[in-house]
């Protein structure tokens, strides 16, 4: 005997549903998508722009120079403006002459340029173009400044006036050897200025020749024309060495042959 199972369908509610959970799903994903479609297209437009320079900001930034202008305008801003029809020129800008020097003073000038000008007073030998200097090392103004100025006791004077170029030497040569032997350290040659040559003078020009191209050249220290009051430029003083001064070999160019 066949038993004949019936099976009980479940009661189906045809009815709508009252809660969907997932009714905006598809809205939610499409949002989703949207955004993250939208950061994509962002990060890539700044990827393509990164190259590109900085625009500068259209303001320009404050510089120094502007700043002290700022400050410059600030400070003045209280300023008037002065009328110029009450401004009163002065009568006599220039300052009085015993501002820069005293009445006294301007007349002891005037006095010594007339009395030089009249003859009375002599010019300094220094500032004359008779004067002579010479050092051996070529850079010692102050010992023929001294020498000059009388500072060294003159122990020995060589007379030469009226003689020839070719005696005048001679007697130099002789007295500069006594010079040396007798220890002297300052001596004089007495030679006149010249001024009846029609150019140079040519005795004191044979002179100052000789002390520095002669055989005792060597022992010449300095030379330099004796003060107004000792003859002046026709005089001339000499400083004296003890000992000959070490010559000066030149270096030539030849080399060594092995």
């Amino acid at each position: 005997m066949q038993n004949n199972v019936w099976h009980r369908q479940p009661n189906r509610n045809t009815e709508p549903l009252a809660i969907r959970p997932f009714s905006d799903l598809g809205r939610l994903i499409s949002k989703v998508k949207k955004r993250v479609l939208l950061k994509k297209e962002g990060c890539s437009a700044n990827n393509r722009h990164s190259n590109y320079p900085k625009k500068k900001p259209l303001l320009p930034e404050l510089t120094h120079e502007y700043q002290e202008i700022k400050l410059f305008l600030q400070a003045t801003t209280d300023v008037k403006l002065l009328d110029s029809t009450k401004i009163k020129e002065a009568s006599n800008p220039s300052p009085k002459r015993s501002a820069f020097m005293h009445e006294d003073e301007q007349a002891l000038i005037f006095k010594e340029l007339k009395a030089l000008v009249d003859g009375k007073k002599s010019l300094p030998v220094h500032h004359t173009p008779e004067y002579v200097e010479w050092t051996w090392t070529g850079d010692n103004p102050e010992l023929t400044s001294r020498l000059h100025k009388g500072a060294f006791a003159i122990q020995a004077y060589c007379e030469l006036h009226g003689m020839d170029s070719v005696n005048a030497l001679g007697v130099c040569e002789d007295f500069f050897a006594q010079a040396l032997l007798e220890n002297k350290r300052c001596i004089a040659f007495v030679h006149g200025r010249g001024l009846s040559s029609p150019r140079e003078p040519v005795l004191k020009g044979a002179v100052i020749k000789w002390l520095t191209r002669g055989p005792y050249r060597r022992f010449v220290l300095a030379f330099s024309s004796a003060p107004i009051w000792d003859g002046g430029a026709g005089v001339t003083y000499v400083l004296l060495r003890r000992r000959p001064a070490r010559r000066i070999r030149k270096k030539t160019g030849r080399k060594k042959a092995w």
